[in-house]
């Protein structure tokens, strides 16, 4: 009896602590991203050019690649703790999150062209990656939102997590205008719609500390 009394006391602990710990990654994503944007400025123009440009400059590189896995392991530790939280499970869901998890090894992994007249296979694949990174996640919790409803457990969260998915989806549709639109400040956009992907992350680990408390 005493063990199935303390079993979900230590699986909300456990829940409560990958969110912790993917709530303290996010920040440090950010902060990487900080430093990159701040010392790489006169290279870099945030307004302009995409982040992936910053793997051209000195320890752009290191930082850029840094910053990705703070947010590939954030979200990886977030998918943990929704499952530690047993928050209800969909398999297009998991499908969903494995993609976004490659896109994300994708922009790692294969650099984007340095120029806009470039078209290498490289840069080919990192636009791929990107596009995959930027719908993959919002679709996956705009339909975690819609089986969360029907939970009590979770319906006062669902709104939320729905809402964050609207502004990813938008704000990546607006990037994805900027690639035939020249005039669109492209790097902004950009920017815009990953700190909407952050915001949808912490917006996700905080539903799991909720419910695991």
């Amino acid at each position: 009896m005493t063990s199935r009394r303390s079993a979900p006391s230590a699986v909300g602990t456990r829940a409560d602590m990958f969110a912790r710990l993917a709530l303290a990654l996010l920040g440090g994503a950010l902060v990487v991203t900080g430093c990159m944007t701040a010392a790489l400025s006169g290279q870099v123009d945030p307004v302009t050019d995409p982040v992936s440009d910053y793997v051209f400059h000195g320890a752009g590189g290191a930082l850029f690649v840094a910053a990705v896995l703070l947010l590939l392991f954030a979200g990886l530790l977030v998918r943990a703790g929704m499952n530690g939280a047993r928050m209800p499970r969909d398999r297009t869901v998991s499908v969903l999150f494995g993609l976004w998890y490659a896109g994300l090894l994708l922009c790692v992994v294969f650099p984007g062209d340095r120029l806009v007249t470039d078209q290498t296979l490289s840069g080919h694949i990192h636009r791929f990656g990107g596009a995959v990174l930027f719908t993959c996640l919002p679709v996956a919790c705009w339909l975690l939102a819609r089986s969360l409803r029907s939970e009590p457990r979770w319906a006062s969260v669902a709104t939320w997590i729905r809402r964050f998915a609207v502004l990813v989806l938008a704000c990546a549709a607006m990037f994805g205008v900027a690639q035939i639109v020249p005039w669109l400040p492209k790097g902004l956009l950009e920017r815009v719609a990953l700190s909407a992907e952050l915001a949808l992350l912490v917006a996700l680990a905080l539903a799991v500390r909720r419910a695991a408390r």
